[in-house]
């Protein structure tokens, strides 16, 4: 039935999106790196002490950058899981999160946060307290956000990396559809993927529009994972649905009229990961993190950079200047982040790896639906 409905669209002179992003030629990278920048920019003013981060609707352009994200990390996370047994699958996410994370943050307690004191008048460093952050935060649930007696003039005193706190929900979503796509109903009917995107879609929009209150870290799991599940829907559907200009010309329009009504974050999932991905499959920047992906060491990096340039001064140079000197400060960064940690780690997917799942025909997505695993999260 899949490969029967892929044929017809590819017969009609249509591209379905499972033919339109190659895995081996897409700009999934390139718009992941994008989106890192993009939450610099959104955190600037925030860390600057200017003002509250830049929105766009009722979305910061950091949350955007998010959704953003979470939906190629659902499209992406989906074609992993299909192929791979549940162990093999978790055990690849592991060393594709963990690994930069640790790392980070001891760069941040044991580098950044010393260097620090050169800038920040009456502060001192607690090498008791930098070991606990480390330890405090090592599952991905931020339990310590700052490190001792530092950050004491720091515009924004709140934390030393607010971008961390997406990277549980990122890996609650990997859990999620590895778990999902284990019972076989689930694998061979992808419907079902369908309705648990359209539940916490719908929950999303109650908890947006009505006084129904719930804890927020609900509420946020509800949002995300509609941001990821909606990159999942369309992996699994990607056979039927075409990657044609016209429906991400829809798609923008659709984004626009909910950026006006601000209610971007209730409706946008679909819309924003439909585009995300046409825009993956589309765009000629498939060069851009094809064979060195940075866009994750970009992420987890940039905030305590930015705020060690806030505490030096580069505040003055105005958001432009500000910023540019983050993007500037945060490559070299990224750069060993990959080299040194994410790329090495990559080299123990395979420990234990078993054969890989054989996906029933129902379960598939057309002629393409091999996808390389470089998921993030970004963050």
């Amino acid at each position: 039935m899949a490969w029967a409905r892929a044929r017809t669209l590819e017969s009609a002179s249509v591209t379905p999106l499972s033919a339109a992003i190659d895995p081996r030629r897409n700009s999934l990278n390139a718009l992941r790196l994008l989106f890192a920048a993009a939450v610099i920019v959104s955190h600037a003013p925030q860390v600057a002490g200017w003002r509250e981060p830049y929105k766009w609707g009722d979305l910061e352009i950091g949350g955007w950058a998010v959704a953003g994200f979470f939906a190629v990390s659902g499209w992406l996370i989906t074609g992993s899981r299909l192929r791979l047994d549940m162990r093999q699958f978790l055990w690849n996410r592991v060393v594709r999160i963990y690994p930069a994370y640790w790392a980070a943050l001891i760069v941040t307690a044991f580098v950044l946060a010393p260097m620090s004191l050169a800038f920040d008048a009456g502060a001192a460093w607690d090498p008791v307290s930098a070991v606990r952050y480390v330890f405090a935060n090592a599952t991905l649930v931020e339990v310590q956000q700052k490190i001792q007696h530092t950050l004491v003039s720091a515009p924004y005193d709140a934390t030393w990396n607010l971008s961390l706190w997406t990277l549980m929900y990122e890996f609650a979503c990997y859990v999620g559809v590895g778990v999902l796509l284990s019972f076989g109903y689930a694998r061979r009917e992808r419907w079902v993927t369908l309705a648990v995107f359209a539940v916490l879609a719908a929950g999303t929009a109650a908890f947006e529009f009505t006084d129904f209150h719930v804890p927020g870290i609900v509420a946020m799991s509800f949002r995300l994972g509609g941001f990821f599940l909606a990159g999942a829907v369309l992996k699994r559907y990607a056979d039927v649905i075409p990657s044609v200009w016209w429906l991400a010309v829809l798609a923008t329009g659709v984004l626009g009229v909910l950026w006006a009504t601000g209610t971007v974050k209730a409706f946008a999932a679909l819309p924003l990961g439909y585009l995300t991905m046409y825009l993956g499959g589309r765009l000629p920047l498939h060069k851009v993190g094809r064979r060195n992906d940075i866009s994750y060491g970009v992420y987890i990096y940039a905030f305590p950079l930015q705020q060690l340039l806030a505490m030096a001064g580069a505040t003055a140079w105005g958001v432009v200047g500000y910023v540019a000197a983050t993007l500037v400060a945060v490559v070299p960064f990224a750069a060993a982040s990959w080299f040194a940690v994410e790329k090495p780690a990559l080299r123990f997917k395979d420990l234990g790896r078993r054969a890989a799942v054989v996906v029933p025909p129902r379960a598939e997505s057309g002629p393409s639906d091999v996808t390389m695993e470089i998921p993030v999260a970004r963050h």
